[in-house]
């Protein structure tokens, strides 16, 4: 299905843009040499422009020197004239192809800036916040910062004119100031952040007076050399401490006024109640009601961002008059070749984005890691990983799968595509394994939106999907498979120290996590999960609709470790408004002789009243059995996915774990 609408050119200052479609500004790709450019980012960007998005941007990077005076690390330092000749490499080889290539100028402020240095802001405040409802104390989080002298602040702006100047002597096509998410424009604008009581601060004209400054001073910097854009925040959403939508109507005429040749409106601060990456909690295209409001305001193109995946929602987005332009961020890193299938118009073919942030943003922003994706095992590994289709053609082995969960699909998946032949067997009715109830859980449907994509994706590459079908001896050896992949998950069981409850618990009802969302078991009100990583966080939710009373026991000191953060946020803010009870460091689980459960912890023995149900969702166990039926066939045997691991490892039973797995043991096949 081709989208017409999509690829009207474009007039963006200098620029002609071919089409409505662009990679959003992000570092997630950037991995650094000593010398700066690294062969894997040009291959991570290079993959990304044979698609020929309208426009594709590095994020964020640092136009401040290091107080200290070391260099910045893993972003370009704009500040100095060393990045040119490893910054041209990167342009020259994204201008093979025709799309139009920009980078952002950027400092952390109050967030996070320099390496090695004191953060600057405009009041020395933290700009990390906490939003606690009710609660307006407390809300500065963060590292230490030092407010800038008054005249400091003329020299910050020449900064980016200079930074500026440096990109265009690389050959990009444009900058993108990045004045959002709680960044230094970023709060100068905010007044929670900005308490300054000069020129600089307090009335909307002197709070804006510093990125209408910027913008002024780049443009005057590279006149229409380059196109100069503009990404800042349509609302904080601090209320009316915050940043709001009314200012940024307000503040987009006189951007463009000062120069910006665009505008892309994003949203949020690190800690506000809906975050600049937003999780699948949030609707997709969650915050394109704020471009919408703006656009009417200026004649330069306006663009949208956050969770916008399906580029049908682009065209509408774009056909309705809410935007000029789409990005689409971490879309191109699950699927690399999204703007090159929409172009073709090969839409069923593209891999979705789950917005389940294990991979890209905990990973990389939380984690300090390289990016990675839960669904695209190639992400940051472009260079040394090229899937080439069809290279055991010539020589297929028979590939036996069992188990259709997303290990399972991913193996036969990856196998198939080198050219064996593959069988996939799945003992229930339908492929997803524990991803079928994974997406029962509130706010997480999208979750499931890769199940189609791989049933589409096996049935193309000539898979024989086998439901309903119990691997046993007798099928081993009918198949006589030269390759087994065990992927035949894992299951709940009770943790030995516990058993006694199953004993002692007469009256209360006892169920495993996977029979309750299997069976869809019926519950009571006063309900005991014991289990508090991600398993029984989420079942914690599930089991609070409705009004229920629920309490999550957790052995460890740490709530949903394995989740990713910003789905943790918001799991948690849910949880607190339906008045879940969390209780950590949880040493033993004690059951009388009248059903009265008691929780013992470091601070002794607390009863827990009218406990009428107990679901266990911590302890798990490799389903292996199949292994031994393998190996007496002489089939190489490989375990993947729960079946290989589902406690060892920090990820390990995640999403992320078990398709990079699967895959990493399919393609050495």
């Amino acid at each position: 299905m081709f989208l017409p609408e999509l690829y009207e050119p474009m007039t963006v200052g200098p620029m002609l843009v071919k089409n409505r479609l662009m990679m959003a500004g992000m570092s997630a790709g950037a991995k650094f040499d000593d010398d700066g450019v690294s062969p894997e980012m040009i291959a991570y960007y290079v993959e990304r422009a044979r698609g020929e998005p309208g426009m594709m941007a590095i994020g964020a990077n640092q136009v401040i020197p290091p107080t200290s005076g070391e260099p910045v690390r893993n972003r370009f330092g704009l500040y100095s004239d060393e990045v040119i000749p490893s910054m041209r490499k990167l342009v020259d080889a994204v201008h093979q192809y025709d799309t139009k290539f920009g980078i952002q100028l950027w400092n952390g402020g109050g967030s996070e800036g320099t390496n090695g240095g004191t953060l600057i802001s405009p009041s020395g405040l933290p700009s990390n916040v906490r939003v606690v409802q009710g609660d307006k104390t407390g809300r500065y989080r963060g590292q230490p910062n030092r407010a800038l002298e008054a005249d400091e602040i003329p020299g910050i702006i020449q900064y980016y004119a200079d930074a500026a100047v440096r990109v265009a002597e690389c050959g990009f096509d444009f900058v993108e100031i990045h004045a959002g998410h709680g960044y230094l424009i970023s709060n100068f604008m905010t007044p929670l952040f900005n308490r300054r009581t000069d020129e600089w601060g307090g009335s909307f004209e002197n709070r804006t007076r510093f990125i209408l400054g910027i913008v002024a001073a780049v443009k005057k910097a590279v006149g229409h050399r380059i196109g100069v854009g503009l990404k800042y925040n349509g609302d904080d959403f601090l209320g009316e401490e915050g940043w709001t939508l009314a200012d940024s109507c307000r503040l987009a005429p006189l951007a463009e006024a000062a120069g910006a040749d665009y505008i892309t409106v994003t949203a949020g601060l690190v800690g506000s109640p809906k975050l600049t990456i937003p999780p699948m909690y949030e609707p997709q295209g969650c915050y394109a009601f704020l471009a919408e409001a703006v656009k009417p305001t200026v004649s330069i193109p306006v663009g949208t961002i956050g969770r916008i995946k399906d580029p049908i929602m682009a065209r509408d987005l774009v056909v309705e008059g809410k935007a000029d332009f789409v990005c689409m961020g971490r879309p191109s890193i699950a699927d690399s070749d999204i703007f090159g299938k929409t172009k073709r118009g090969e839409l069923d073919e593209i891999r979705p984005c789950l917005a389940d942030c294990r991979g890209c943003a905990d990973e990389h922003v939380v984690r300090g890691r390289a990016a990675s994706c839960v669904v695209n095992p190639r992400m940051g590994r472009e260079l040394d990983l090229i899937d080439i289709e069809g290279t055991a053609k010539d020589n297929p082995k028979r590939v036996l799968v069992v188990g259709g969960g997303l290990a399972g699909m991913e193996a036969a998946r990856r196998s198939a595509f080198s050219g064996h032949k593959v069988t996939l067997c799945e003992s229930r009715e339908a492929l997803g394994g524990q991803l079928v109830f994974a997406r029962m859980i509130p706010g997480r449907t999208e979750i499931g939106d890769v199940l189609p994509w791989y049933g589409r994706q096996l049935a193309k590459l000539g898979v024989e999907v086998r439901l309903n079908t119990t691997v046993d001896e007798a099928l081993m050896k009918e198949l006589a498979p030269e390759v087994v992949f065990v992927a035949t998950g894992s299951s709940p069981e009770v943790p030995q120290n516990l058993m006694s409850i199953v004993m002692k618990a007469a009256n209360i009802e006892i169920m495993m996590l996977d029979d309750l969302l299997e069976q869809q078991l019926p519950v009571g009100q006063n309900i005991l999960v014991i289990g508090g990583d991600q398993n029984g966080m989420l079942a914690a939710d599930y089991l609070s609709e409705g009004g229920r009373t629920v309490t999550v026991a957790e052995a460890h000191d740490h709530f949903g470790e394995k989740l990713a953060a910003h789905d943790r946020w918001y799991l948690l803010n849910r949880q607190n408004a339906k008045k879940v009870r969390r209780v950590k460091n949880v040493h033993d689980i004690e059951v009388g002789g009248n059903d009265d459960v008691w929780l013992v912890t470091d601070a002794g023995r607390e009863m827990l009243p009218d406990v009428d149900t107990i679901v266990f969702a911590s302890d798990r166990r490799s389903n292996r059995g199949v292994g031994e039926l393998a190996e007496a066939v002489g089939a190489e045997t490989i375990f993947v996915g729960d079946a290989k691991d589902v406690t060892a490892s920090e990820i390990a039973g995640t999403i992320f774990a078990n398709i990079a797995g699967a895959y990493d043991a399919a393609r050495k096949i």
